[in-house]
């Protein structure tokens, strides 16, 4: 008898009796006893290959070693912690948990990797995160699976990248330079620019946004007579960033022509047509919702043109409904940046187009508290602070946590409190609302509480 059968038989006879035959048995189980093996070593093999329920694997080659990490290790409950968050456990505050890590220099452990790079494999804004964590083993982890390609995008300063690299490598080179050297990358887009797809192109101008500068005017004019729409686009607004340019001159000559101040009133007229010129400049000549086509024009025009002094915004307006400008000032003041413009219009409580978080962004932190008191008794508090960037300042988060402490449990503060347990700065995780009675019931406070602790403890143990 040969095979299992040969084994079977000899364990019910007995190895005296009927010593084992091996020769019957598959070549990949033979490979693997050896000289001095025993019926129940041959068993065991021989089970697990008929388990496995196909043939083996030929011609396999080991994987190539991962390169080491230099950096440390966090204490271990801060690497529970870690995988904690990675089975769905306060899984929110994993972003803020990486970028502790990246600044304190920690590194993370290498079984945790595969894990992080399936989170942020859906959610982009993880991804640059999940690559400085992989370290020099993101461009290992990027040939494993297709669906961790985005590791490719870890910072190289390798030229040949912009040349020879797949499309994430060449974004993410052209991204670094651009932050290093603005001259630099604006050379290395020229020489590729006449060869690229309409798609990287558009792309390419959306890293120039970072240090745009009158260096870059030239070029940007140009690219107002692209082949594709959406370039010459970016193209324009891009040039209505940078001061002092033809681009922002011609904007001005055109907005002169259409709005007049005479004896204390803003007498405005409204454009009867797009002119070529207007169109190469980013003025679109179709129809904007919920304005005429003309009254569009007009917004499209002023928003591309330089500000002109705040005290405008106090003047009567004639010829068309002044939230029309008001509108497209607030779109030009988050534009250019400017903290005047943001002042202004929030303090008058002017049309802002749903901008206005985007211009208390634009004020300086201290005078962000006051803002927002003046703007919450119209507009809800959570919208005001949920376009803030994260972490708010101290100020605005004791003026919310202080606002949330005195409130009842009543559920229309839940969305507030949702977005403060994860907006509000390490400096403020220890305020008075964690050491006050919840009660047992899940409400939002009880929420609010825990996730605070949580955030705090985090910062403790990687401290």
């Amino acid at each position: 008898m040969r095979g299992w059968d040969g084994l079977v038989s000899s364990a019910l006879l007995g190895t005296d009796r009927r010593p084992p035959g091996f020769e019957g048995l598959p070549p990949a189980i033979q490979q693997q006893l050896s000289d001095d093996a025993g019926l129940l070593d041959a068993a065991a093999l021989a089970t697990l290959y008929k388990r496995a329920g196909r043939l083996p694997l030929q011609g396999i080659e080991p994987l190539t070693e991962a390169r080491g990490e230099d950096r440390p290790l966090p204490r271990s409950n801060a690497i529970r912690r870690l995988a904690a968050m990675l089975t769905g456990f306060q899984s929110a505050a994993l972003g803020e948990w990486l970028r502790i890590a990246d600044a304190k220099g920690w590194g993370i452990p290498p079984e945790h990797l595969p894990a992080l790079a399936d989170y942020a494999k859906s959610r982009a804004e993880y991804r640059p995160l999940v690559i400085a964590a992989a370290g020099r083993r993101a461009a290992w982890l990027a040939e494993l699976n297709p669906e961790w390609r985005f590791l490719h995008e870890a910072v190289s300063d390798d030229p040949q990248l912009w040349t020879h690299g797949n499309a994430l490598q060449r974004r993410a080179w052209f991204r670094r330079l651009r932050a290093k050297d603005p001259a630099a990358a604006l050379e290395a887009l020229r020489e590729v620019w006449p060869t690229e797809t309409a798609a990287t192109r558009l792309e390419s101008l959306g890293v120039l946004k970072v240090k745009v500068s009158k260096a870059d005017e030239e070029f940007l004019e140009q690219a107002l007579d692209d082949r594709a729409k959406e370039v010459r686009r970016l193209a324009a607004e891009l040039l209505a960033r940078i001061a002092g340019s033809q681009y922002g001159a011609r904007m001005a000559e055109r907005v002169a022509a259409y709005l007049i101040e005479s004896q204390g009133v803003l007498a405005v007229t409204l454009p009867e047509r797009v002119t070529k010129a207007m169109e190469r400049d980013g003025i679109d000549p179709q129809a904007h919702p919920g304005l005429g086509r003309r009254a569009g024009w007009l917004k499209q025009l002023v928003a591309a043109a330089p500000l002109p002094n705040p005290a405008t915004l106090q003047l009567p307006v004639e010829g068309v409904a002044a939230e029309v400008l008001q509108t497209a000032w607030a779109e030009a003041a988050v534009r250019d940046q400017n903290a005047d413009w943001a002042r202004a219009l929030l303090l008058s409580n002017a049309a802002t187009d749903g901008r206005t978080g985007e211009l208390l962004r634009v004020l300086p932190e201290a005078e962000l508290p006051q803002a927002i008191e003046h703007l919450r008794t119209t507009i809800d508090l959570s919208e005001l602070v949920g376009g803030l960037p994260v972490p708010w300042p101290e100020p605005v988060a004791v003026l919310v946590l202080d606002l949330l402490a005195k409130a009842g449990t009543h559920r229309s503060w839940a969305r507030l409190a949702s977005t403060a347990a994860r907006a509000v700065p390490p400096e403020v995780l220890n305020h008075p609302i964690t050491r006050e009675p919840t009660g047992e019931e899940d409400t939002w406070r009880l929420r609010l509480v825990e996730t605070l602790i949580f955030r705090r403890e985090m910062y403790e143990e990687l401290s």
